[in-house]
């Protein structure tokens, strides 16, 4: 067993434009998996995208952020919980508007590969493992074995 803390304050990488996270180990057949993240104020919203292999659940545990989805958005509030299923009904990215950081604790089951669409850019891309963000921000990383061309839909 491992053990980790919520509040350890020991985040992974450097903190971008889209905030920062802490993952929480796993072993590499284990199906359930935790992130938290931090969404500085004013954090842009990412992309709109979907799991095939992945369901996820958020739990807002500070701040304002705004969930979109398939069907719109809407603004959160600390407490609020949201389940996000595989496929086209758990579309959704998260920003952050507001004046104050939020954060947000992402936990997730799935295996591997999992392959994640991107609708509204027109490609999706299989994965082996969770992806890297330092190898991805560089253009790429070894998890990734294949990226393609979906119809782009508004």
């Amino acid at each position: 067993m491992t053990r980790q803390n919520l509040y350890s304050g020991q985040w992974a990488g450097e903190t971008n434009e889209t905030g920062r996270h802490q993952i929480f180990s796993r072993p590499d057949d284990a199906r359930l998996g935790a992130t938290l993240y931090e969404l500085p104020a004013g954090t842009p919203e990412p992309r709109l995208h979907m799991h095939f292999g992945a369901e996820e659940m958020f739990f807002v545990l500070s701040g304002r952020p705004v969930l979109r989805t398939g069907e719109g958005s809407e603004q959160l509030a600390s407490g609020d919980y949201v389940f996000c299923p595989e496929g086209r009904a758990g579309l959704h990215t998260f920003s952050n508007p507001g004046d104050e950081p939020a954060q947000l604790l992402a936990i997730s089951a799935g295996s591997f590969p999992d392959v994640v669409a991107y609708p509204e850019e027109g490609y999706a891309w299989v994965a082996t493992r969770d992806p890297d963000p330092e190898l991805l921000a560089q253009g790429s990383d070894p998890g990734i074995i294949a990226r393609f061309e979906i119809p782009i839909e508004p």
